[in-house]
């Protein structure tokens, strides 16, 4: 065996393992130099699966069009695999650990290396040799071992890399387990990929729920009103029951707190604005609850007649839009204030969706944090225990878009490929405030004085707007007006 090669042949070896974050890759080219190292028959490089299977994914520097799979414990790849040591034989026709690998009726010889870092196995190399005489020992062992010695680096990489994308197609499974289990449930059929989810990650009960919700009504015609706080994800499930409807038009975007009354009103009305954009698809209308009174009447008149007239040409237009109306305050709220419609709000309320917070699904943070961290990244970086504690202690008033920017940032500032609680912000520390009841002091009232105090707040609190006071009460308007024209509050004229 060649015993001595070049820093510069490993150096550029590294380099292009590196470079090439595939483990069809990585695994053919090791394969090819050891064979080149060894001049022997055959070298094969196995990757080790979580379930302690091992699958043949190259040979001789060549990958196979479909890998060769061998159960937990088989041959001598399973066997290195779970011994985490190096095995060799020189008479693996009589070897019974030999007999169940894969291997030509001609092979006299065979070693096995793991291919182990941290502790892990993520593969083995397989030398086989046709010579009768050939005798594999320590200074093979010895040889090769050195050659990985060098490649530690991108022998680590590799591990990260398989690690992420476990977690994935882990992920992935847990995922169609869950919504098989739902959908059984509710009685839907659900059948997605887990790219489908997005920047919408999780497996924790109350999200899937909000979700297979969402795609259980994408079908129907009536508006939705999604309600969260902000960076729940409000506007990707919009764009996701959208997507699932199966309307043919397109799907636009209102964000009602960037414009004023008239900017908004011709984005929405004009003869080029998103109603008409939005014709047989859908309106996003974000933050709905900022739309001025004049906006929110031409809006309700659109959704019951099924028409508009544009501002700018006064040209009458059909419509079939399917409304999805976004708010992270409740518009329930908006309406008891009076600075909601309260008929428009009942048109939107057909079907509400609270898209829960982070802190009300902690289970799914480490979830989002490893997908955030290393999404579309070529080198893996991973999460300690510590890291994930700190996440997860943390009450995430930003909620998934806060999560996001904190994963990204880390990753560019974090140089190794660990990231410790060290290297995460300090996160300020959630402000419990106790309310301690005020002692109730005792004022002496007569009845008639409770009684309009309670009234005269009751119409403070709805602006004034006497048929909701009357309605809150309990009493018609009529005795309403008597009550304040009792008062001296109304002349007897306003009744």
């Amino acid at each position: 065996m060649k015993t001595a090669l070049t820093q510069n042949e490993i150096a550029t070896l590294s380099t292009v393992l590196l470079s090439n974050l595939d483990e069809v890759v990585f695994f053919s080219k090791l394969s090819g130099f050891i064979q080149n190292l060894t001049k022997e028959h055959k070298v094969m490089c196995f990757e080790a699966l979580s379930d302690g299977s091992t699958r043949l994914i190259a040979i001789n520097g060549e990958a196979l069009s479909t890998a060769k799979l061998l159960n937990k414990g088989q041959g001598l790849s399973g066997y290195v695999t779970r011994m985490k040591r190096a095995y060799y034989s020189n008479s693996v026709k009589r070897d019974p650990i030999a007999s169940t690998g894969i291997r030509e009726e001609e092979i006299e010889a065979e070693l096995c290396l793991p291919i182990i870092v941290d502790g892990t196995v993520i593969g083995t190399i397989n030398v086989q040799s046709l010579k009768k005489d050939r005798q594999f020992g320590e200074v093979d062992m010895i040889a090769i071992n050195d050659v990985l010695k060098q490649l530690q680096n991108s022998i680590r990489n590799m591990h990260l890399y398989l690690m992420a994308k476990n977690l994935n197609r882990e992920l992935q499974s847990r995922i169609e387990a869950k919504e098989k289990e739902l959908s059984q449930r509710v009685g839907i059929q659900v059948s997605h990929h887990f790219e489908d989810h997005s920047q919408m990650i999780g497996l924790s009960k109350n999200f899937l729920e909000v979700v297979h919700t969402g795609k259980k009504i994408a079908t129907q015609d009536f508006p939705i009103l999604l309600e969260g706080s902000h960076g729940v994800g409000k506007k990707i499930l919009a764009k996701k029951i959208h997507a699932w409807s199966g309307r043919k038009g397109g799907c636009v975007v209102a964000s009602c707190s960037a414009l004023n009354e008239v900017q908004l009103d011709r984005e929405i009305f004009g003869s080029k604005g998103l109603l008409v954009q939005a014709n047989g698809g859908t309106l996003i209308v974000d933050d709905i609850g900022s739309m001025t009174s004049n906006i929110q009447t031409k809006l309700l008149r659109s959704l019951v007649s099924g028409e508009m007239i544009t501002v700018d040409t006064e040209q009458k237009i059909s419509l079939n839009v399917r409304i999805i109306a976004i708010t992270k305050v409740p518009l329930q709220g908006l309406v008891d204030a009076g600075t909601f419609k309260e008929d428009l709000f009942y048109r939107l309320n057909t079907m509400a969706l609270k898209v829960p917070a982070l802190k009300e699904r902690q289970e799914d943070i480490k979830v989002m944090a490893e997908y955030f961290l290393n999404h579309d990244k070529k080198e893996a970086k991973v999460l300690t225990s510590g890291a994930i504690e700190k996440l997860t202690g943390y009450f995430w008033p930003g909620n998934a878009h806060e999560l996001k920017n904190i994963m990204e940032r880390t990753y560019i500032l974090t140089d190794g490929q660990y990231i410790e609680a060290a290297h995460l912000p300090e996160f300020a520390q959630e402000v419990k405030v106790e309310v301690v009841p005020a002692p109730v002091k005792y004022v002496e009232f007569t009845l008639f004085d409770l009684e309009k105090k309670h009234i005269i707040d009751t119409l403070g609190y709805l602006s004034g707007n006497k048929t909701r006071a009357a309605k809150a009460l309990g009493i018609t308007v009529k005795t309403l007006y008597n009550k304040l024209h009792s008062y001296g509050l109304i002349e007897a004229r306003e009744q």
